[in-house]
């Protein structure tokens, strides 16, 4: 299934998140001084940390949007949410008291939020790039079945290809809890309903999601 750009509706406030529910929020990563000032002190050393000022504005951004939205499912304060890692990484809320799961993808200057209730979730965004050595990469990473597809392409549409395969992989590797740390082999494939989406011009996404009966609604953030 393939989620194209006029599935996405603009809105100030997420709508009620109900059981089967799954909410996609697209953002810009535009910093305002109402985001950054959501930021923990631990969030805002991260961010001094970027030696480009366009990288840690786009962290600024992307930490108070995940921030803010979170807080409008939960009734919370964003300064008071709290955040853990797993064991590769993939964050969660800390001690909340909730069901509410999310993934997040940014890439150049866009952001993905996905939040769902009580089932495990990813999404992976890809800014597309066409100066990226799409073969060796794929050779790399894919299966062989996948590698040579693509090299069976015309050159013109093997961007395509590639950043297909790896969103649809990374998605659901990240739904996992694992991401790129155990390779590019997916982990209990049928596990995952997974769908393509389209969020912006010159952009790949995928979405993956726990099970296969849920109610799917893209939002775009307006704030």
């Amino acid at each position: 299934m393939i989620i194209a750009l006029e599935n996405w509706q603009p809105a100030q406030t997420p709508a009620p998140l109900r059981p089967g529910g799954v909410h996609l929020w697209r953002a810009p990563l535009t910093p305002t001084p109402e985001l950054g000032a959501t930021l923990s002190p631990g969030e805002w050393i991260r961010a001094e940390r970027f030696h480009f000022a366009r990288d840690r504005e786009r962290f600024i951004a992307g930490r108070g949007l995940l921030r803010t939205v979170l807080a409008e499912y939960l009734d919370m304060d964003p300064r008071d949410l709290r955040f853990q890692t797993g064991a590769h990484g993939k964050p969660a809320l800390e001690n909340s008291g909730s069901a509410l799961r999310f993934n997040l993808s940014h890439s150049d200057d866009l952001m993905l939020l996905a939040v769902t209730h009580a089932r495990e979730i990813g999404v992976d965004l890809e800014f597309m790039r066409h100066d990226v050595p799409f073969e060796s990469l794929a050779d790399h990473y894919f299966d062989p079945e996948d590698a040579w597809d693509l090299r069976l392409l015309p050159t013109a549409q093997r961007a395509w290809k590639f950043y297909d395969v790896w969103t649809c992989t990374e998605a659901r590797l990240k739904a996992h809890g694992v991401g790129l740390a155990n390779g590019f082999q997916v982990v209990e494939p049928d596990r995952w309903s997974l769908l393509k989406l389209t969020p912006s011009a010159g952009y790949a996404a995928a979405l993956a999601v726990e099970g296969g009966d849920f109610q799917l609604d893209c939002w775009s953030w307006q704030k």
